[in-house]
């Protein structure tokens, strides 16, 4: 009996394998959930990604021109619409070749402008790089100097010599940056 059931079973679930699951859509995000889904199903199937679409050549001008007629008076009735739909295209390939060039100098000038403004950070960023580089170098020569100057001022044990360096390495102050002096309030008498 159980291998009976083992191959009801076993049928069963060759007939849900055969079933395609009805799923409801409800919305775009639904569809999207199902493409994803059945791409993930199969990882190593090759996914084929659409090239960019080219730009239809406007330049090119067409090979048959059958309707040589205008809308002048030897035309009959079927050749003015004709006429109307190839002044048309016309109209439209001078247009898209307006806007190209348009769209390329737009580009060009966008492009150029990018290309300044580079420039011009480079620059800048040369210019502030090479302030900082001297001014770690007059850093380093000053701490040599000082340095240079304990070595002498040890050398030589000249008292003299002593109250100079100590005049030298005094920091000068800005009188600009003191504090001012405190004075008594101004008091006008009416």
């Amino acid at each position: 009996m159980s291998d009976e059931e083992e191959y009801i079973s076993e049928e069963e679930e060759e007939e849900k394998k055969d079933k395609k699951e009805f799923v409801e859509i409800k919305s775009y995000t639904d569809i999207q959930r199902m493409k994803l889904e059945k791409l993930m199903a199969n990882p190593d199937k090759p996914v084929n990604i659409p090239a960019r679409r080219v730009d239809h050549d406007v330049n090119r001008a067409p090979e048959f021109n059958h309707n040589v007629m205008g809308s002048s008076a030897g035309a009959g009735s079927g050749e003015f619409h004709l006429y109307r739909q190839m002044r048309r295209k016309e109209r439209n390939r001078v247009a898209q070749l307006n806007y190209r060039r348009k769209r390329d100098e737009l580009d060009d000038e966008f492009k150029q402008k990018l290309d300044d403004n580079e420039r011009l950070a480079a620059e800048k960023t040369e210019k502030k790089r090479l302030k900082r580089s001297k001014k770690k170098q007059s850093k380093k020569r000053k701490k040599e100097e000082v340095e240079e100057l304990k070595d002498s001022s040890d050398s030589e044990s000249d008292p003299e010599d002593d109250t100079d360096d100590k005049d030298k390495n005094a920091k000068v102050v800005d009188p600009l940056m003191q504090e001012p002096a405190k004075k008594d309030p101004l008091i006008i008498h009416y």
